[in-house]
């Protein structure tokens, strides 16, 4: 009896111990996030809109508006310098149609003169590649930014960070191009 009693005693004083331990998972997300900083991307928590929420997830069953978001990292490659001829936008995954690519949604596009057919082409070729539950990508005047859900597909975390500041700085690269020939 008196073993019985020390075996739960033992128990009830692990058990919240073990239960505050690092998972899997949390332990390659942070190694991900830390081979991220040595790369020199800059990494954030943010939340986006959920484009293809069903109904049911914007009303409560009390009848209130949720705001229907998807909680996310963003690694964000700063641009050596701010370009005033850089396109700001934001593109979001996305079942509907585009006018621009086919699986996004292009928000909040900012560009004068506007930005032509070939430039979101080249960009489509970049997002479609990036991997690690890539959900967003995101252009700034100071800035590129990769948005995911930090989903690694058996890949080595180096590989995929590798692989999203590849996407990051070819879309950076595009943006001086525009830069340098004007628009």
């Amino acid at each position: 009896m008196v073993w019985i009693v020390i075996v739960l005693v033992s128990a009830l004083a692990i058990g919240p111990i073990l239960w505050l331990l690092p998972s899997k998972r949390d332990k390659l997300v942070s190694r991900f996030r830390a081979v991220a900083r040595r790369r020199g991307l800059v990494v954030e928590l943010v939340s986006v809109p959920k484009l293809d929420a069903a109904a049911v997830e914007h009303v409560s069953a009390g009848g209130k508006a949720r705001d229907v978001t998807i909680q996310c990292a963003a690694l964000r490659l700063p641009l050596p310098s701010a370009t005033a001829e850089a396109p700001c936008w934001r593109l979001l995954k996305s079942a509907g149609e585009s006018r621009h690519l086919e699986g996004w949604a292009v928000l909040d596009a900012v560009r004068t003169p506007p930005i032509e057919d070939e430039y979101w082409q080249r960009v489509a070729a970049i997002v479609d590649a990036l991997p690690g539950g890539c959900v967003g990508v995101e252009a700034t005047q100071r800035s590129v930014s990769w948005l995911g859900r930090e989903h690694f597909d058996g890949e080595a975390v180096e590989t995929v960070v590798a692989q999203i500041a590849a996407g990051l700085e070819a879309i950076a690269k595009l943006h001086e191009e525009l830069a340098a020939s004007g628009g």
